[in-house]
């Protein structure tokens, strides 16, 4: 990668290679999981388990084919879903 970058963007040759992460881990605001549909129809998201993906991947992988097969989550992820980033109606 770092070749084809240099042919695209030469100055790149000259500059210093300090430091390279391989470790994307993708997270969330609240550190946990974003797990279930999204408002794309057909799109279901299982994502955001930063570094404990290897951890969680059995019961995320469970509940993603509940989620196809039987179209809901288990009530174990519900609270998982994309929604809970939505802003929040107040009634008084």
């Amino acid at each position: 990668m770092l070749r084809d970058a240099q042919s695209l963007v030469p100055l790149l040759g000259e500059v210093q290679f300090v430091e390279v992460s391989t470790s994307v881990r993708p997270g969330s605001p609240d550190n946990a999981p974003i797990i279930g549909p999204s408002s794309i129809p057909g799109l279901v998201l299982a994502t955001g388990h930063y570094r404990n993906g290897i951890l969680l991947t059995p019961v995320t992988a469970d509940g993603i084919a509940d989620l196809i097969t039987t179209g809901s989550l288990p009530d174990a992820l519900a609270g998982f879903g994309a929604d809970r980033f939505l802003p929040r109606m107040v009634t008084t």
